[in-house]
């Protein structure tokens, strides 16, 4: 049997959360002479850190270093949201 103060220790113990937020902005550029495409920037919250990006990589590769899922890959399927048209 664990001692009483190993007890209450673990009840008292709360999982920690690890939080990230991210803003991303788009702009979507139109001229007659290129098609349509797209640039942006993306900003960790907790850290203020920002980046502009080009490609959805950039945006990825920045949220990759704050947060390590391999959910946060696009689907490759032509369905996906953002591409460059």
């Amino acid at each position: 049997m664990l001692p009483r103060s190993a007890i209450v220790y673990a009840m008292d113990a709360k999982p920690t959360s690890l939080i990230s937020s991210f803003i991303i902005r788009f702009v979507l550029d139109e001229t007659p002479v290129q098609p349509t495409a797209y640039h942006g920037t993306i900003r960790h919250i907790q850290t203020a850190e920002e980046i502009n990006f080009n490609e959805w990589r950039e945006a990825m590769e920045f949220m990759h270093r704050f947060v390590h899922l391999n959910d946060l890959e696009p689907p490759a399927s032509p369905q996906s949201p953002i591409s460059n048209l």
